[in-house]
């Protein structure tokens, strides 16, 4: 009974993890457009853009682009980041029709796929400075996961 419930566990883990778009995912058409993409707007200035489908929410994309951020920021040698700019919104990309699982000589039923955004602009810093805003802590971020 018990490998049973730890079996039915694991497969609903897997599957849970296979609804939403991954934290490692890198933005292509091969993902469907989902994922991730950057661009270094100046030498201290990032836009960070994380494309999930409609199983991540927007806490999970922003938590998403934080991490993303904190691993720019090392790398850039910096030790400290704050948001300048945030958007957040979900987009109808694709009707499509189903015909799984249809009776016989039933139409096929129409869907939407939705994919969710989120974007933020980040500015990296050296030291904290007396700024309005939140200011994040790279070591933090990095050092939570």
């Amino acid at each position: 009974m018990k490998n049973k419930i730890l079996i039915g566990l694991a497969v609903v883990s897997i599957m849970a993890s296979g609804c939403s778009t991954t934290y490692n995912t890198q933005k292509s058409n091969l993902t469907g457009g989902r994922g991730f993409s950057q661009t270094q707007m100046k030498d201290d200035t990032w836009q960070i853009n994380f494309t999930g489908n409609t199983h991540t929410d927007s806490n999970t994309r922003k938590n998403y682009i934080l991490q993303k951020a904190a691993e720019i920021a090392v790398k850039d040698k910096y030790s400290f980041f704050k948001i300048v700019q945030s958007d957040t919104s979900e987009d109808a990309v694709e009707i499509a029709e189903k015909d799984s699982y249809r009776a016989p000589g039933r139409a096929k039923m129409p869907y939407v796929h939705n994919n969710t955004f989120t974007t933020m602009t980040i500015k990296l810093l050296k030291e904290k400075e007396n700024a309005n805003g939140v200011i994040y802590d790279v070591n933090s971020l990095l050092n939570k996961n």
